[in-house]
């Protein structure tokens, strides 16, 4: 009767622009008597419209078409199901497994409906992506000069990384085997013949752990991996052979151990913790300042900022912020950990930063589930809709991959796929990160 992924029932298929009118045609059984049909269409949040369809034709002696055109006129999602009134009563159409239609039922199809103006780069369109962990890709030899306080370097690349709670109970993840970036300049051929296109870099900006997603200083390069200059230097040698670097932007906290914050007292500059009268202090949110705070997922370590918080939102999205600066450096785009902890206003505007930098750049959000209809924190999230994220990991994709690979109904495994394909513009498709597998997993 109708399916929302054929093109001669739906015409286009799939996330349209804004203003762009589709074709909606239902086939239904001749001995229903339909005299009457219409496709109920409602924008989230806002009133449903219902419009009439039209007879306009046979499908053999037995099946009878009825279409109409809907024109979206502004981006969102749209949720639609269509109702006959027949010689069985009225009857209600509602999408069915596989974006069939199927009597009764409540559920609805979804049309995504994106800004008309809403672009992403082609660099990445057909790549290959390479995720590297700076710590322990390679170590080029350098010499590292004196280590900061607390942490302590492997003399052997081979040896077992210290995973174990120390004699305080902690696991501080404080021992480092030197892995830096001029090392990953001097791999660039060998990822070259491994046809990558992409380097997505973890977290690079100085941290006192060793996967450095507890930023200290989002202004500079930790001190074990290089400097500014030798980041500069990898994505200029990148770009010779084709490879673009992009960087992990961690937003939604920082490290307490951190310039901003503060609470082991390494830095000269008075953090939230000491003062609060300190230039960081409303960055965050103290309960009881200083020893009560909200942070990230309840590690004391990581303490939340307040991302819409103007200083905060200008120190990183402002002319002059770290988005601009580090693409200035070279790097050509950010994946932004925990994008759902991320506020529209402040994804909104470091999206706007990024791309006032260079239009080109990628902004690519770390969301595990489907993008399009996301809900995070009581609200339905607007990423793939124009202003926000080019793209996303696609986790769905993993998930179906190894429902599939484990011995999962290979039915499951097309809904997910096709599922992303019919919610997610082509903008964004193109350039979804497809793996299976992350340093989360």
């Amino acid at each position: 009767m109708f399916n929302s992924r054929e093109k001669r029932h739906r015409n286009p298929v799939g996330a349209v622009p804004d203003g762009r009118s589709v074709h909606f045609k239902i086939l239904l059984p001749r001995e229903l008597s339909c005299r009457e049909a219409n496709l109920i269409m409602e924008q989230e949040n806002g009133a449903a419209s219902c419009l009439g369809m039209f007879w306009c034709g046979m499908e053999g002696a037995d099946r009878e078409w009825w279409e109409c055109h809907f024109t979206p006129d502004a981006p969102g999602l749209y949720f639609y199901h269509f109702e006959i009134t027949t010689c069985r009563g009225r009857l209600r159409l509602s999408r069915g497994f596989g974006g069939q239609a199927v009597f009764g039922g409540m559920n609805r199809w979804q049309m995504t409906v994106y800004e008309k103006t809403f672009r992403t780069p082609d660099w990445l369109s057909g790549g290959i992506m390479y995720q590297i962990f700076p710590d322990r890709f390679c170590a080029s030899g350098t010499a590292k000069g004196p280590l900061p306080a607390d942490r302590a370097l492997h003399e052997a690349w081979g040896e077992q990384p210290q995973w174990r709670p120390n004699a305080q109970g902690r696991v501080t993840n404080s021992d480092f085997f030197g892995g830096d970036l001029k090392g990953i300049e001097q791999k660039l051929p060998y990822l070259k013949e491994l046809g990558v296109t992409c380097i997505y870099c973890n977290p690079v900006f100085e941290s006192h752990s060793n996967h450095r997603y507890d930023t200290a200083d989002y202004s500079k390069i930790d001190p074990l991996l290089g400097s500014r200059e030798d980041f500069s230097s990898l994505c200029a040698a990148a770009e010779k052979l084709g490879i673009r670097v992009v960087l992990d932007g961690v937003f939604s906290h920082t490290g307490s151990d951190s310039v901003y914050f503060n609470r082991e007292g390494r830095y000269e500059t008075p953090g939230a913790f000491h003062s609060q009268q300190s230039p960081y202090y409303p960055w965050y949110t103290f309960r009881q300042w200083p020893n009560s705070y909200d942070c990230w997922w309840n590690f004391d370590t990581l303490p939340n900022v307040k991302e819409t918080e103007p200083s905060y939102n200008e120190y990183i999205n402002g002319e002059h912020g770290i988005v601009r600066s580090w693409l200035k450096a070279g790097s050509s785009g950010w994946r932004l950990d925990v994008a759902d902890e991320l506020p529209d206003e402040f994804l909104d505007r470091l999206t706007a930063a990024a791309k006032a930098e260079n239009p080109d750049a990628l902004v690519l959000g770390e969301v595990w589930e489907d993008a399009s209809n996301k809900t995070a924190y009581g609200v339905r999230r607007r990423y793939l809709l124009g202003r926000q994220l080019d793209t996303v990991m696609n986790y769905p994709f993993r998930d179906a991959i190894l429902g599939f690979l484990l011995g999962g109904d290979p039915r499951a495994f097309c809904e997910t796929v096709e599922s992303i394909l019919e919610n997610y513009p082509p903008q964004c498709v193109r350039l979804l990160m497809n793996h299976i597998g992350t340093h989360d997993t």
